[in-house]
């Protein structure tokens, strides 16, 4: 029961990573604000667990400095101290780069690189008063890596240019924060997850599974474990590290 009587703040909870960790927390004792810009996606997440481990779902999009600010100001006006905040939200494209229009361009970029800062940035303000706290970060292997296209045979969601991008943008704020929120106590990592199972093509899975030394794709909750690790006072002298989860696919 690590979290016992921790309060924390997980974005784009109603996606199935966020529900994963959702559910993950909840297991360990803490108590959760669970935030998504889709009320019914958020609805979805909040039948999976007990009420009484739901501090409060929080409606807002991470890319709107007013919603975010607003929302942080719920969390603060609460009484309640913010102890970890897991910035999941994101969002990608799957049209070819030869069609991408530079608004859905930004618009990824707001969302994913954006949308993180804005909730560190809002998360350092409620959580220097403490001087403790842990942010993590979510990332992705395309943060480090480019797509192998020949996985995307069967399936129109291809990786594209500005989401590898915008998560490599994110692997680099951990680095920043991690130095500048130092001094206010506040530990900041980045765990960047590979392909997850969500019933994909069979075609795809196979691709997948081949490029991966495990030979498989994760499942869900495989990614919950270096959530927690560096969420949690296990990693206490941790900070500013992306810890890559992806049954060792970036290895060759």
């Amino acid at each position: 029961m690590r979290f016992t009587d921790q309060r924390i703040l997980i974005t784009g909870a109603g996606g199935q990573l966020g529900a994963s960790f959702a559910r993950s927390f909840v297991d360990e004792g803490a108590k959760l604000w669970l935030a998504d810009s889709s009320s019914e996606n958020l609805s979805k997440t909040i039948k999976l667990l007990p009420s009484d481990c739901i501090l409060d779902s929080l409606v807002f999009d991470v890319s709107k400095p007013e919603e975010v600010a607003n929302a942080f100001s719920q969390i603060n006006e609460s009484g309640r101290a913010l102890d970890i905040l897991v910035n999941n939200a994101g969002i990608g494209v799957f049209t070819p780069f030869w069609e991408r229009d530079y608004n859905e361009f930004m618009h990824v970029m707001s969302v994913n690189a954006g949308g993180t800062f804005l909730c560190i940035r809002e998360a350092l303000r409620l959580m220097k008063d403490n001087s403790n706290g842990s942010i993590v970060n979510i990332g992705s292997i395309y943060g480090v890596v480019s797509s192998d296209p020949s996985i995307y045979t069967d399936c129109a969601r291809m990786n594209s240019e500005v989401y590898s991008a915008s998560k490599a943008a994110v692997i680099q704020m951990t680095k920043y924060f991690a130095v500048h929120a130092a001094e206010l106590g506040v530990r900041v990592n980045c765990v960047s997850p590979g392909g997850v199972f969500n019933n994909q093509g069979d075609e795809f899975v196979e691709n997948y599974s081949n490029r991966t030394p495990m030979h498989r794709m994760a499942d869900e909750n495989e990614i919950c474990g270096a959530v927690k690790f560096l969420a949690s006072s296990e990693s206490k002298y941790v900070s500013g590290q992306n810890i890559i989860v992806d049954g060792g696919l970036t290895s060759w």
